[in-house]
């Protein structure tokens, strides 16, 4: 797939190594002050602006066992769109699929697809 656009792959690959780093003061500069977290197809947003965001990340920073495994990347235009797992957390693990927006090197939305 040809990338017109290579800013949002770097800013997802960069908070893809903070969230595993657990590192949550370079995850939340990755984002946009009024970022949001939304569930599709839901539409819901789960956390909007930065003090939400991280507020539940600090919780999920609190599990150490607390990773996420991408297994294919796919990027277009001003979105980056990574097949996942996340381990480490109560319960059996996360599959999903996170379409991260950025606009002038932020996450301004980012969109969660979960099995």
């Amino acid at each position: 797939m040809r990338a017109d656009n290579p800013i949002p792959r770097e800013i997802a690959d960069k908070q893809l190594v903070a969230y595993n780093a657990h590192n949550l003061d370079d995850f939340c500069h990755l984002f946009a002050d009024d970022a949001q977290l939304i569930e599709l197809p839901s539409m819901n947003t789960f956390a909007q602006g930065i003090g939400e965001i991280r507020a539940f990340y600090q919780e999920r920073f609190s599990h150490p066992e607390l990773h996420c495994e991408v297994h294919l990347t796919m990027d277009i235009g001003r979105f980056a769109i990574d097949r996942e797992t996340v381990y480490g957390l109560p319960g059996d693990n996360i599959e999903a699929v996170a379409i991260y927006e950025v606009v002038d090197h932020k996450i301004v939305k980012v969109f969660f697809i979960r099995d």
